[in-house]
C-alpha cells in the first residue's frame, strides 16, 4: 500500500517553509488599513466627546491615508503609519505624538498678493510612542509599544488613550495659562 499521508506537520513541509507570517503578507496590508481607519475614527470621536467633558475648544481635524492630526486649541496629536520600503506591515511603524503648539496650520490665503502666509509657531512634543503591528491573524491584531511589555492595545484602546494623552496635554496648557494671566 502506498502511503500518500507524510507523518511530518505540515508548518514543517518543503511547500509551507516560505511562506510569510501574517504581519509579512498581503493580506496584512488590507487589515492594517482597517485597523488603522478604526484607530483615526476613535481618536475623532474621542476628541468630539472631550466637549461634553468641559474642553471648550473646538477641534480641527487633518486626514489622510496613513495620517491624521487633530489640532485641538494649544495642543495637537498626530497618527503617522511609517512605511518600510517594501511596504510590510511587519517592518512598518506607527508614530503617535502629542504635541505642544500647532502643527501643520492650514496656509492663509491672500487673494490681492497672490501668495500664501504662514504664522510659525514651534510645537514641541509632550508625549510620544512607536507602535508596531502584533498578531498571527486579523482576530488577534494588537498596537504593541516598542518601549513597554505591555501585551499590546486594540484599536479601540490605543485610540482612547492618545484622547487621554491629548486632554491632559490640554489640561495642563490651560492651567498653564491660567497661572501666567
Amino acid at each position: 500500500m502506498i502511503d500518500t499521508l507524510d507523518s511530518q506537520p505540515l508548518a514543517d513541509r518543503l511547500a509551507w517553509a516560505d511562506r510569510p507570517s501574517f504581519l509579512a503578507s498581503h493580506r496584512a496590508l488590507a487589515v492594517c488599513k482597517h485597523e488603522l481607519e478604526q484607530l483615526t475614527a476613535g481618536v475623532v470621536r474621542g476628541v468630539a466627546e472631550l466637549a461634553t467633558a468641559g474642553v471648550d475648544q473646538k477641534s480641527k481635524e487633518r486626514l489622510s491615508p496613513g495620517r491624521c492630526i487633530v489640532q485641538l486649541g494649544p495642543v495637537a496629536l498626530t497618527i503617522t503609519w511609517l512605511r518600510s520600503a517594501i511596504d510590510s506591515v511587519a517592518d512598518g511603524d506607527l508614530l503617535v505624538i502629542v504635541w505642544r503648539g500647532a502643527v501643520a496650520p492650514r496656509a492663509e490665503y491672500l487673494p490681492e498678493r497672490m501668495t500664501t502666509q504662514r504664522t510659525l509657531v514651534a510645537a514641541t512634543a509632550v508625549w510620544e510612542d512607536v507602535f508596531t503591528a502584533a498578531g498571527t491573524d486579523q482576530a488577534s491584531w494588537a498596537w504593541q509599544s516598542k518601549d513597554a511589555s505591555v501585551n499590546g492595545y486594540s484599536s479601540a484602546e490605543l485610540a482612547a488613550q492618545c484622547v487621554e494623552r491629548l486632554r491632559v496635554a490640554y489640561e495642563e496648557c490651560r492651567a498653564a495659562a491660567d497661572a501666567v494671566a
